[in-house]
């Protein structure tokens, strides 16, 4: 886990991230990667005839997707999507091999001098998206839940997660508590990567819902003055691309809640092309049983006792 003596020392010093290393791209290499995300949709929706999975599924595509029937196609599509996710963590070469589209907007967001703070959601195959952002920065981080940026994480699956972004050198920054660290970062020109689909206190209407959002990434761009450039990742023929969009400036909003809905709106837009593609809300650490059709409330864990209790 970074302290904030260790990150500002990086930014201060312009350590540089070790700038992604591709693989050459061979024809051969990339065929096998194309072949290990196909299996893996096939391994998700064969996992369609779990009973358990099926049901956890649908309960996800409905808390995304809102009331209203939703077919039983769109669910098993979102076991797909999860199970190719997967095969980035395991395959961190498709990462470094990434195609880029908008990778200008992060370039001049970084040339103005200021910090910048990459949003995205957990949508598509988002792991390790912070890797990507180092092809236009040297002075990288990313925020991560307790799970992934502890110095060692209890899962083989964590810790392999973990070894992509040490192998790049991209610190992680742990989520609990952050702001102080990240906003120092922001403060001294650094890019931080930090996810936006996190429960939270501001009520925001996102994915045509209500959603008790995290409001850390408007909060500290409107501290800090910092650029927020919304990012994403998905599959186009079994390769992975990552997508930069413009900048957002603070100062054209009146305030960090004009800009937090700013955000939301772009990421509504991504993730309304393939809804499947979201991981699921309900899944522990996330909104939990509070993700349901009608709106994501706060999970229990985050809420507090009342006075009386």
């Amino acid at each position: 886990m970074v302290t904030i003596d260790q990150g500002i020392a990086r930014v201060s010093n312009n350590a540089p991230g070790k700038a992604p290393v591709t693989t050459g791209g061979s024809r051969d290499g990339r065929h096998a990667d194309r072949i290990a995300v196909a299996l893996g949709y096939a391994w998700g929706n064969l996992r369609w005839l779990d009973p358990k999975a099926r049901r956890r599924s649908r309960l996800a595509v409905a808390a995304i997707a809102g009331p209203g029937a939703v077919p039983d196609r769109v669910a098993r599509e979102h076991l797909g999507h999860a199970a190719a996710r997967e095969q980035l963590i395991w395959r961190p070469r498709m990462i470094l091999d990434a195609a880029v589209e908008g990778g200008a907007h992060l370039a001049s967001a970084k040339a103005s001098g200021r910090g910048v703070l990459v949003s995205y959601c957990h949508f598509g195959p988002f792991p390790a998206i912070g890797v990507s952002a180092l092809k236009f920065a040297n002075d990288v981080h990313q925020v991560a839940g307790g799970w992934l940026a502890a110095p060692r994480p209890g899962s083989g699956r964590a810790r392999r997660w973990r070894g992509i972004f040490e192998r790049a050198g991209v610190p992680l920054i742990g989520a609990k508590g952050c702001f102080p660290v990240v906003a120092e970062l922001l403060r001294r020109g650094a890019v931080v990567v930090m996810a936006f689909d996190w429960p939270g206190s501001a009520e925001s209407s996102f994915l045509g819902k209500r959603v008790m959002l995290a409001s850390g990434t408007a909060r500290l761009a409107q501290s800090t003055g910092a650029l927020v450039v919304p990012a994403m990742r998905r599959f186009q023929q079994l390769e992975v691309r990552t997508v930069f969009g413009a900048p957002l400036n603070p100062a054209a909003y009146d305030d960090w809640q004009h800009l937090h809905d700013e955000v939301a709106a772009h990421h509504d837009r991504w993730i309304l092309t393939c809804p499947a593609a979201l991981e699921d809300p309900r899944r522990a650490g996330a909104w939990e049983e509070a993700a349901t059709a009608e709106s994501w409330g706060l999970p229990l864990r985050l809420r507090q006792p009342s006075p009386t209790s």
